[in-house]
């Protein structure tokens, strides 16, 4: 049996040349999230961006872009793809875009060393263990990660396993050429936030937690390469629920609240943070949890954590995920060395929290 293999469904990229302009287009639960990126020499131009936010998931959770329970709708999601669209008036329609962690299936194999032929056939074998799908409805990819020596002197190889379902791959095409674009790749998102965030990534194992406002993403990096990756439900909107119902206020009105005050130490403001706490223990414990699980399996301990995602511009968040793992957060600055606008600057921070995974899929067009 032939294994469908992502890359299959985008055979026309090579019709493109690898210069001039493309569209990192990164589509989360509540928002999407544009970079229109171009290469001069070895300078990466940023010449466009765009947040497109929608609120009506505040209120009713169906009304989400997409969940691990509510599928994008395509005409939904290509008629929010147009506004933004039409908002930025981008000069390119070539896209690379991302696929949601929670619409796939990843897993670590550890298999013995082989030729590439037979890892192939023990894929397809031990893929159906792990991927709850005829392995004709999934798209499949794997990635080497290291070769071990196992317990009686055996050579190993430890591969990472993606599996997307076609007919997810199919609705993303249906959604990027009804709002007028060509889609040259698909990503699972955390492959695409890797890339940006690289350069501040050692070879040490680093924690990266994405929180979104309906999932947070946490994968464990290690010598640049994505080891183990977690997902969890419990996000941003749970933080928000939480101010909406101890205030007797409207989602929308919570979610205002928990941005401009953040996690205050001080002051009546502090008691807000009592109400947020408790909900972002929940998410420090899904991440300690893939912290043990790593350290389990490959016999290195983490002691760094990085926080990605719109989740991470919540004011005090670094220094409470810091005090409640025993971490040491890392920085990052994922525009560091390009050419971008000015206007840029005043908030390439929280830019670079919500925009990472886009730049990190419009990297991958020029390599």
């Amino acid at each position: 049996m032939k294994l469908n293999i992502i890359s299959d469904f985008f055979r026309d990229i090579g019709n493109f040349l690898k210069g001039g302009t493309v569209l990192g287009i990164d589509i989360g639960t509540s928002s999407i999230k544009i970079i229109e990126l171009t290469k001069r020499g070895d300078t990466f131009v940023v010449s466009n961006y765009g947040i497109l936010e929608t609120k009506k998931y505040l209120n009713f959770p169906n009304q989400a872009i997409q969940t691990s329970s509510v599928h994008i709708s395509e005409k939904y999601g290509a008629e929010l793809l147009s506004i933004l669209l039409r908002e930025i008036k981008p000069k390119t329609s070539l896209v690379v875009a991302s696929i949601p962690a929670f619409t796939s299936f990843t897993t670590v194999l550890d298999i013995p060393v082989l030729s590439k032929e037979e890892v192939a056939n023990i894929v397809m074998f031990q893929a159906q263990q792990y991927i709850p799908l005829p392995l004709k409805k999934v798209s499949v990819e794997w990635h080497y990660i290291e070769e071990f020596e196992g317990p009686r002197g055996q050579r190993f190889q430890r591969i990472l396993l993606t599996g997307i379902p076609n007919d997810v791959i199919e609705r993303y095409k249906a959604i990027y050429k009804k709002a007028g674009l060509r889609l040259a790749s698909l990503e699972i998102e955390q492959f695409a936030l890797l890339r940006s965030l690289r350069n501040f990534i050692s070879e040490l194992p680093t924690l990266v937690v994405d929180i979104g406002a309906q999932s947070t993403d946490i994968a464990v990096v290690e010598n640049g390469l994505i080891k183990q990756i977690e997902q969890t439900d419990y996000s941003g909107i749970y933080l928000t629920q939480a101010l909406a119902k101890s205030l007797d206020i409207s989602m929308v009105r919570a979610e205002e609240l928990k941005r401009r005050r953040g996690l205050s130490p001080d002051g009546a403001e502090s008691e807000l943070s009592t109400l947020l706490l408790p909900f972002l223990d929940v998410i420090i414990q899904e991440t300690m949890h893939a912290k043990t699980a790593y350290e389990r399996r490959y016999g290195h301990k983490v002691e760094r954590i990085m926080l990605v995602g719109g989740g991470a511009n919540l004011t005090g968040i670094e220094k409470y995920f810091s005090s409640q793992t025993g971490m040491r957060i890392i920085h990052h600055s994922v525009f560091m060395g390009m050419s971008y606008s000015s206007e840029m600057e005043p908030v390439v921070k929280t830019l670079g929290n919500q925009l990472a995974v886009a730049l990190g899929l419009a990297k991958k067009y020029f390599l």
